[in-house]
């Protein structure tokens, strides 16, 4: 059963998802109940599916667009210039809209898990009675919270080793209208990584119930929620964003320790290899929902495929990635005459076919190379790419080559393969200040402005106020 069938399950689910904080009459009819709460909570997940959050923009849509990757242009194939208007987020109309559509639906879904998070303060513990419920859906609402910031500050924050005292983001944890002044980075990473030190605690004695085999079963779909591993992963994200790496190899080392998860290596039915998934969503009917963009190459016209050419090169298929399961047809790709397609959001024949990746089990391992030192991060980086079928012949090897820029180079081209349509990338970039990437347009003026998105000219309708 997909979480987003389970939300549907609950009365109020619907008219919760769509709160916000001028809507507080339908959201306080919700919390009258444990079974509101509940309610409440899943609603998040279900609201997280839609095409402007999760369900798209967040991961294979808008965030990938800023990378470039695909090649769906039909007959009309754009200039540099034109595919370089996609970062001219105050002039172009299209990028506006994405910078202002981001900003709102993030900032919409927070809204939400403020007021689960208020209510849960205000009388929920009265109401929320069953043993252990209250501090699960507190540790998981502060997760998601944490979540949703932190991606919201790898967008509009700054490159945070170059800046980490821009002032970008409002921080609000009530459910209101009231104006917040825009914090520096570092004072939003901290808040972040505040919640998440919260929610740790409160998930500490969380089962985790991956085998979904429980009478309860709101405890026993946890498998993928924010339990108290994808907590964890999320910090070592955090913490590796603002370059704290003793703490970023420790958290993603509890997490491969303590998930209980392998990596996988073979893809042809778990297509978004949701088996080695600490974090994710499930989306009801989401075949239908995105056939649009994911129609196995009959039409060649809006679906989201590359080129041969430039799949050939994103997996470096003359020197070592002919068998990479990311990359062969069947597994990770559709290899049709003219194109490419990615299958992880194509549901026909594979086991899993309603599931968003949201964190991996292979990008622990990419944090831990990047997090200790040279001689051992090969071994953390070799075991990924082992598994995805390059041979061993062609490991990573530790000599006087490989430098740090080296492990960098290595570490891209494996966030550019391991997470495509997942929208990952664009943020190891982000993190490194690259100059430029495969399929950059040459035009872009300035990377800088490029990596960080603007705050939204009308954001003012949501209580943000000025720079402190």
């Amino acid at each position: 059963m997909s979480m987003v069938l389970f939300a549907a399950g609950f009365a109020g689910c619907a008219d919760w998802v769509n709160v916000t904080p001028k809507d507080q009459v339908e959201s306080d009819k919700l919390f009258n109940s444990e079974l509101g709460y509940k309610s409440a909570l899943i609603g998040i997940y279900a609201r997280m599916t839609l095409d402007e959050t999760y369900g798209k923009s967040m991961t294979y849509g808008s965030v990938e667009f800023l990378v470039q990757r695909y090649d769906n242009y039909g007959s009309n194939i754009p200039t540099e210039e034109q595919r370089a208007q996609r970062y001219d987020y105050k002039k172009n109309e299209s990028a506006k809209n994405m910078v202002n559509g981001l900003w709102v639906n993030l900032f919409c879904t927070i809204g939400n898990i403020n007021n689960l998070l208020q209510n849960l303060e205000n009388g929920g513990r009265n109401i929320v009675t069953t043993d252990g419920y209250w501090t699960l859906m507190k540790g998981e609402a502060l997760g998601l919270r944490a979540f949703h910031y932190f991606d919201l500050l790898r967008l509009y924050g700054p490159i945070y080793s170059e800046d980490p005292e821009m002032a970008c983001l409002p921080w609000r944890t009530e459910f209101n209208d009231e104006a917040k002044s825009l914090l520096p980075a570092s004072r939003i990473a901290q808040n972040i990584l505040h919640d998440l030190e919260e929610a740790e605690e409160l998930l500490k004695d969380d089962n985790l119930h991956y085998q979904n085999n429980l009478d309860d079963v709101f405890l026993g779909y946890r498998k993928h929620r924010m339990n108290k591993m994808a907590v964890k992963a999320l910090m070592a994200r955090v913490y590796l964003w603002i370059g704290d790496k003793a703490n970023a190899a420790l958290k993603a080392k509890e997490v491969i320790d303590g998930c209980g998860f392998t990596l996988a290596m073979d893809n042809t039915k778990d297509v978004s290899l949701y088996e080695e998934t600490i974090f994710g969503l499930g989306r009801d009917d989401m075949e239908t929902k995105v056939k649009n963009d994911w129609a196995e190459l009959t039409r060649y016209a809006n679906e989201l495929y590359i080129s041969n050419d430039n799949c050939d090169q994103v997996f470096n298929k003359q020197n070592i990635g002919i068998n990479d399961i990311r990359y062969k047809n069947g597994y990770g790709f559709i290899h049709g005459e003219n194109g490419r397609m990615c299958r992880k959001y194509l549901g026909r024949e594979v086991e899993y076919k309603e599931k968003i990746p949201l964190i991996r089990l292979s990008e622990m391992y990419y944090i831990l190379a990047e997090s200790v030192s040279l001689e051992e991060s090969v071994t953390y980086i070799n075991l990924v790419r082992n598994a995805r079928g390059i041979s061993r012949s062609n490991n990573l090897v530790a000599n006087d080559a490989y430098d740090e820029q080296a492990r960098r180079d290595a570490l891209n081209e494996e966030y550019q393969k391991e997470f495509f349509a997942e929208g990952q990338w664009f943020y190891f970039l982000k993190r490194h200040n690259y100059r430029t990437f495969w399929r950059c347009p040459s035009t872009i003026p300035s990377m800088t402005k490029y990596y960080v998105l603007p705050t939204p000219d009308d954001e003012i309708e949501y209580g943000v106020g000025a720079q402190e």
